[in-house]
């Protein structure tokens, strides 16, 4: 038997187990079969928390690593909260794309901000070819040219401005940009759409995963893309189906993430 628990940030859920307890599993086939919605307890990714340093290790529900998840980091939190691993409301994670602050704003309900750092947009920080930045950067899609910005906002993410994230042939042609041999290692694709100065409604497709609900760093890049395009203020609420985000866009180019955390459930797996 082994200690799951389940969180979600905004819809996006994870399991979260310590990684001590997962010695000697081969996570190639585990992660996938404990993610499954249908055979497993399902989830968009599993988190495995290494206590000293405090590091953040993070899969996508096929089984591949990411460097980072902004939902899941703020799961990550809580969880480190509820489990007694930390006692103070600010502290370092460490993570693939580097160190991240965590701040708990409230516990009861919880909110918390995470320093997200700031955006790369060198082309080899996404693993594709071009002679500059990958803004205004042309995809074909069945025989269709489509222009979106691609960068790295603490993994690999694509900016898509669209008139309805919703809609299902945005969402088809979203996993072809995904999955386009532009990218070397596939991208997240962000789906945006302007409502206003201060508001920014959205939806992902994450590579390894498919459509969810929610992505943070996507709201991040998103968020930010948008501010250097001209079309937001420095400060936006990022609208998902399960929930809302709230990005900050710092003078120096950092961008700051806040938003909620839930515990949905806490057992044992029988393998």
């Amino acid at each position: 038997m082994l200690a799951v628990t389940k969180y979600h940030g905004c819809g996006n859920d994870f399991l979260i187990l310590r990684e001590n307890d997962t010695a000697g599993y081969d996570l190639s086939r585990f992660i996938p079969a404990i993610c499954d919605r249908y055979t497993g307890i399902g989830a968009d990714g599993l988190i495995l928390v290494r206590e000293k340093p405090l590091t953040m290790v993070f899969y996508n529900c096929d089984g591949s690593r990411a460097p980072m998840c902004g939902n899941g980091i703020r799961c990550f939190a809580k969880f480190c909260l509820d489990e007694g691993i930390v006692d103070t409301d600010r502290f370092d994670v460490e993570t693939l794309a580097g160190v991240k602050t965590v701040t708990v704003k409230s516990r009861e309900p919880f909110l918390a901000q995470v320093a997200m750092g700031k955006a790369d947009f060198a082309p080899e920080s996404i693993g594709v070819e071009s002679a500059g930045p990958a803004l205004d950067f042309p995809v074909q899609v069945e025989g269709k040219t489509v222009l979106v910005d691609s960068f790295f906002m603490s993994t690999v993410h694509t900016v898509w401005f669209v008139e309805d994230p919703e809609d299902s042939e945005t969402q088809r042609i979203a996993g072809l940009i995904c999955e386009s041999p532009l990218y070397r290692e596939k991208t997240n694709v962000n789906m945006v759409q302007v409502l206003d100065r201060r508001t920014i409604r959205m939806r992902t497709w994450e590579r390894g995963v498919g459509m969810t609900l929610a992505c943070g760093t996507g709201a991040c890049a998103a968020a930010l893309d948008a501010y250097r395009k001209g079309y937001c203020e420095n400060e936006v609420e990022i609208q998902l189906p399960k929930g809302r985000l709230v990005i900050q866009i710092q003078e120096d180019g950092s961008v700051w993430m806040s938003g909620p955390a839930e515990r949905i459930l806490k057992g044992e797996y029988e393998i």
